[in-house]
């Protein structure tokens, strides 16, 4: 027997994993997506499934909440990393530190295999469907509002071998990473900056330049792109009944970005919450909270060590199990934690809120006099 109807906003992995999850115990989901296909801010390039928050494996968690990976999902145990006036490290480690995922508008992407899994169980996706109000109960996942990190990269045909390379270098990623992927002729090759903006193209041929001088590469067919990432804290995430998920959320890896994790896990925490009958504030905060206010602490810290910690980082994660030394860091610590009020103090999202601030507001992307983080 089918149930109510429930309205999702935005057909991005929080929005569609929403959609499965509810499709599968008998709801009838609705999705509205704005533009005409799914991942349609992506250009093919390469992502990291992180694998290190949770002992439980990422595929292992799409098994239990209902996802198939009928999507390009590599497993990767190692790879190389770059840091300021010190030999390249080797990293190694027993179990894969991330999934290799594509993302785009194009076959085997993620966001197309969930596209596929939510069509296949009768969810309905309405294309080029703005939706600025929307009256009644909601699961929102619109993506981010602002931009608190940038990556600007190219995607390009290559003979290079397979691998995954990190630079830790503020000349070439202020306060942030570059990394280049490849996987079976195709690569992508990133900086993520956290600082400084408006020289993006200055760094990205910066970084182009490293990875020219420094390793046996070959570019064809390469295609210049940029996105941006945005986090923040609020203390509750539902607004007007609509329950707002990933990015839309600000759920987000606020250290360095890895936020696809948060945001499939917030789909279906607020699927649940439909399912159940229970709080999604609850579960959020249950299951999200603690990651992401260690993240911003992971943040605060990050932006003070400079050269000197980038080497140090390098020397841990070449030492034992890299993804023990960060499932350490990435979870609940009670001492870490004493630094949050710090942390928040000096932290301040680019999302700024233009809302209407009256009671019964049906605005998707306002909050109504809610306040970011700190």
């Amino acid at each position: 027997m089918m149930k109510e109807s429930v309205n999702i906003i935005g057909a991005g992995p929080a929005g569609l994993t929403a959609a499965i999850v509810l499709a599968k115990s008998g709801f009838r989901a609705r999705v509205y997506e704005m533009s005409s296909d799914v991942g349609h801010r992506l250009n093919g390039d390469f992502q990291g499934l992180e694998n290190w928050s949770s002992k439980k494996d990422i595929t292992e968690l799409f098994k239990d909440i209902g996802i198939e990976t009928n999507f390009l999902c590599v497993p990767y145990y190692g790879g190389t990393i770059y840091a300021p006036e010190m030999k390249p490290a080797v990293i190694k480690s027993e179990r894969p530190i991330f999934y290799l995922v594509k993302r785009g508008t194009m076959p085997g992407t993620l966001d197309m295999g969930l596209k596929e899994q939510a069509l296949s169980l009768g969810v309905e996706i309405l294309f080029n469907h703005r939706l600025d109000k929307f009256d009644g109960k909601a699961i929102v996942g619109t993506g981010p509002k602002g931009a608190d990190a940038v990556a600007v990269g190219i995607t390009f045909n290559t003979s290079m071998e397979d691998q995954a390379v990190v630079v830790l270098d503020d000349g070439i990623a202020p306060k942030g990473y570059s990394y280049l992927l490849v996987n079976q002729g195709y690569g992508t090759m990133v900086t993520v900056l956290y600082r400084e903006f408006r020289r993006e193209n200055e760094y990205f041929e910066r970084m182009l330049n490293f990875f020219k001088a420094n390793m046996d590469m070959d570019i064809n067919n390469g295609k210049r792109f940029g996105c941006y990432g945005n986090f923040f804290l609020r203390d509750t995430q539902i607004h007007h009944d609509k329950l707002y998920t990933g990015e839309s959320a600000g759920f987000q890896d606020c250290l360095w970005g890895f936020g696809m994790r948060y945001a499939i896990l917030s789909g279906y925490l607020a699927a649940r919450s439909f399912i159940d009958g229970s709080t999604y504030d609850t579960l959020w905060k249950r299951d999200l909270k603690p990651m992401l206010e260690t993240s911003l602490i992971n943040r605060f810290l990050f932006e003070r060590i400079g050269h000197a910690g980038y080497r140090y980082l390098t020397k841990r994660f070449a030492q034992g199990s890299p993804c023990g030394f960060l499932r350490r860091h990435y979870n609940y610590s009670f001492f870490k934690h004493l630094l949050l009020p710090f942390a928040k103090r000096r932290y301040e999202s680019r999302v700024k809120d233009r809302n209407c601030n009256h009671e019964n507001c049906t605005c998707v992307w306002c909050r109504c006099g809610e306040k970011a983080c700190p």
